[in-house]
């Protein structure tokens, strides 16, 4: 028997709003001394050093706190500045400011004691308040937005990841249904499992573009092209929203095909 196993991680890494904390992403490059640690992030908060920089973090410690300040490499301008729990950037407490690349106030976001994101604010550029999100471990609680007179916006979305036009459940049963289980089968590959991870773009119309294998399994390339291509033939999805506008959303895909042992090799059908 030859199957599949699907295993969705959809990942906001273009949405503004998950990229404005070093905390939210994970570090390959910093520089540490006893009580102070440098880390390097490109625009879009991917690992990397200090010559290709777009933020830097520098984390000190001040009495018995972590303290972090994220400064825009071009200018020194600070982008955000809050307390950590222990020396890591994944460990945000209290609240963080953020700021644009000219200082003004972007949004604050609060953290509770265990690092898990509570709410965020977001401002206007006269700096009255143009929106708030609250969350529970696992759900939004609540969303609100106001125009720039403090009047409330009904039905305001605050932020809203780029979804399948039927759910994650919809997704699932398409990918089923569209991907050929024998695929590793067909080619070759000794019974095991073989994973493909898949990165794509939702534009802001909901289109999904830049389809890309970025792990292919050595014993099974075919795989990638199969879960490259049933992925850039698929359906639009409904684009991200951020504070009540579309935005470019990236997700990535993983796809398991599986081969059981000592099944053999079987034609497809």
């Amino acid at each position: 028997a030859h199957r599949f196993v699907i295993c969705l991680y959809i990942q906001p890494i273009m949405i503004k709003l998950f990229l404005a904390l070093a905390s939210l992403a994970s570090v390959i490059n910093s520089y540490s001394q006893a009580d102070t640690a440098l880390f390097y992030y490109t625009k879009d908060y991917r690992q990397t050093i200090v010559d290709s920089a777009f933020v830097i973090l520098k984390m000190f410690k001040n009495s018995d706190q972590w303290i972090g300040r994220e400064t825009y490499k071009r200018n020194g301008v600070l982008k955000s500045e809050g307390a950590y729990a222990v020396k890591d950037p994944k460990t945000p407490v209290g609240t963080f400011k953020n700021f644009n690349e000219r200082g003004v106030l972007d949004y604050e976001a609060a953290w509770g004691s265990d690092s898990k994101i509570q709410a965020k604010t977001f401002y206007y550029k006269n700096g009255s308040k143009k929106s708030y999100i609250g969350f529970s471990d696992k759900a939004v609680l609540q969303q609100k937005g106001w125009d720039e007179e403090g009047k409330e916006i009904k039905n305001y979305v605050v932020e809203r990841e780029a979804r399948f036009k039927g759910g994650i459940d919809g997704w699932r049963k398409y990918l089923e249904k569209k991907l050929n289980a024998n695929v590793a089968a067909d080619a070759g590959a000794p019974g095991g499992k073989y994973e493909v991870k898949v990165m794509f773009v939702v534009n802001r119309e909901g289109y999904v573009s830049q389809v890309k294998a970025v792990e292919i399994p050595k014993a099974c390339k075919p795989c990638a092209a199969e879960a490259v291509n049933v992925i850039s033939s698929g359906p639009d999805w409904e684009p991200a929203i951020q504070n009540n506008e579309p935005v470019v959303y990236n997700a990535i895909q993983f796809i398991t095909f599986v081969v059981d042992e000592g099944s053999g090799k079987k034609k497809k059908g």
